[in-house]
């Protein structure tokens, strides 16, 4: 089978939709498929594992690292050329439409995964003006339609699914499919202390935060505990790793907060140095209220690291009080870091077994299944 994958964003800018979609790639590669993306054209293209296909776009002003695509271009010419089988949208915007318009017109079977709480990300970065009690249900008006035309909806997790599904969304099918983890890349053995000796922790209790740094994710919430905890444990420190538009909001807070000598921002980092981070700092520490999934939360699991997680959306699917982590509240957040700090050596071999359930191949199997089901729900369609 060959797959178009249509994408909102792709390298460099990383976020967990990219990030997802290129395990996706990889799990079906390594099953015999074929794969081909295509995203909006930037000026900072990077030659990937696959082909891609670049439409022709322009910078979304409310959020730089983003961008819509403003002609499809060659777009159905490219697709026929390919002989795909298959489109899969891993976007909600202009890719997503343009996924959409591709499929009918090329009658072909349509697959999109719900990667982002597009209700949660307008309030941060709309354009229009408008006041949040008012854009939010319009955003779900345009959610509605979008989620009523593919011939599948994905869903990476059930407290997801229940949510966007009570938000009278219908769409034609439905599924729960987590990306997997890649538990060879991603384990204890990847322990390193010179990673951390190359930040000043070298003897440190380290929290670990990975991930986009956007308003959405919450880091005020953990710096603020970090406040609280420092008091309690001059050896204790905060290590941030990943960019984005909001990093120096978040630098500028630490210092506010009297907590920049207690947190590290290392920027972007390569997969090998992640793979590191994970496997030897303390705990991952996750404050986000926007997570779909939250990919991060299992890469740390599968690196023997216990997870205190915000109790919202996706994160208690996957994190357990008192089993492989640790669950807060906003208000609650130094002691949810606590309990995790306390019990991780207990934690540390249930993280790992909670990760294993979601291995690559295991959820890429998942996915197989999706898009045979996709394909005859379209040749039903067309009679």
């Amino acid at each position: 089978m060959k797959v178009a994958m249509f994408t909102d964003s792709y390298y460099p800018t990383v976020d967990g939709a990219v990030v997802a979609m290129e395990r996706q790639c990889r799990g079906l590669e390594a099953r015999g498929h074929e794969i081909v993306l295509l995203a909006p054209d930037t000026a900072s293209r990077e030659r990937g594992r696959w082909p891609i296909h670049y439409l022709p776009s322009i910078e979304f002003r409310s959020y730089r690292d983003y961008r819509i695509v403003v002609s499809p271009s060659d777009m159905l010419e490219y697709l026929r050329k390919q002989d795909v089988d298959i489109i899969h949208s891993h976007g909600l915007a202009s890719m997503a439409i343009l996924s959409l318009t591709a499929a009918r017109a090329l009658r072909l079977p349509s697959v999109l995964t719900f990667h982002t709480m597009a209700n949660e990300a307008v309030k941060y970065y709309s354009f229009i003006g408008l006041r949040e009690d008012l854009l939010i249900p319009l955003v779900w008006v345009y959610l509605r339609n979008l989620l009523r035309r593919p011939d599948i909806v994905i869903f990476p997790s059930k407290p997801i699914e229940k949510e966007v599904l009570g938000k009278n969304v219908k769409p034609v099918a439905h599924e729960v499919i987590p990306t997997g983890v890649d538990c060879a890349a991603f384990s204890p053995g990847n322990r390193d202390p010179s990673l951390l000796a190359r930040y000043g922790l070298d003897g440190k209790r380290v929290i670990l935060h990975v991930g986009r740094l956007s308003m959405e994710k919450r880091l005020d919430v953990i710096l603020e505990a970090m406040t609280e905890l420092k008091e309690e444990d001059s050896d204790l420190r905060l290590l941030v790793v990943g960019s984005g538009p909001a990093e120096e909001h978040y630098r500028s807070l630490a210092r506010e907060l009297g907590i920049s000598d207690e947190v590290v921002f290392t920027g972007f980092v390569s997969d090998d140095s992640l793979a590191r981070a994970y496997a030897s700092c303390d705990i991952l520490a996750l404050a986000s209220t926007f997570e779909t999934q939250g990919l991060v939360i299992l890469e740390a699991m599968a690196s023997g690291t216990p997870v205190a997680g915000m109790e919202c959306r996706a994160i208690p699917e996957f994190v357990k009080e008192g089993h492989n982590g640790s669950l807060f509240d906003a208000e609650s957040c130094a002691d949810g870091i606590r309990r995790c700090l306390e019990g991780a050596e207990a934690f540390r071999p249930n993280a790992i077994e909670t990760s294993r359930q979601y291995s690559v191949g295991a959820c890429t199997a998942r996915l197989e299944r999706a898009y045979e089901r996709a394909t005859e729900i379209c040749r039903a369609r067309k009679g």
